[in-house]
């Protein structure tokens, strides 16, 4: 019998809130990869119970051990994300039925033009749920953009990605490259 406040329960949450319109697919799935990234420090005791975590310690780790792979931005973006993972995790533990996790007005003067895309500042990532149609059972879809329509979209990307398959497909993306005369 798994834990209800589980890291596994935690991000089972966030896919079926996205699923059920409980916020917003892109929202939930930006706190997945959050969460996936930061627990990742985490021993399988400590994944059993997010509630007893002491956030701050936890994030603390994570940024000890990957500042070389993220930004600093990044690594306040993802505690940030952890915290109201969390929070809104245990939310809905405590009242499923009466969850509403809260959402951004967006003002007239900020909506987009209908057939505008968004702008995307290269080195971002954006990334949806694996309960889209394309994807697999647990894995999910990521994009990348490189640039102004320039986008590279990853599908069935294992939730559970190791260090070693990282390389191994890093290297055969480095393999697609065309170097350009200059």
């Amino acid at each position: 019998m798994s834990n209800a406040y589980s890291v596994d329960e935690l991000l089972g949450f966030l896919d079926h809130a996205a699923e059920k319109g409980l916020m917003p697919p892109a929202t939930a799935t930006a706190l997945a990869v959050a969460c996936r990234n930061v627990f990742g420090v985490l021993s399988d005791e400590e994944k059993k119970d997010v509630g007893r975590l002491d956030l701050d310690a936890v994030v603390k780790r994570f940024q000890n051990k990957r500042a070389k792979d993220f930004t600093g931005p990044t690594l306040k973006e993802y505690g940030r994300r952890v915290h109201r993972a969390v929070n809104l995790f245990l939310e809905w533990r405590e009242d499923p039925a009466n969850f509403q996790a809260p959402t951004r007005a967006t003002s007239p003067t900020r909506r987009r033009k209908p057939d505008s895309e968004p702008e995307i500042e290269p080195g971002s990532a954006v990334t949806t749920l694996g309960s889209t149609p394309q994807a697999s059972p647990g894995t999910y879809q990521t994009a990348v953009p490189l640039g102004r329509d320039r986008i590279v979209t990853l599908l069935n990307v294992p939730a559970d990605l190791t260090k070693a398959e990282a390389k191994r497909l890093a290297a055969f993306v480095e393999m697609l490259a065309v170097d350009l005369p200059g």
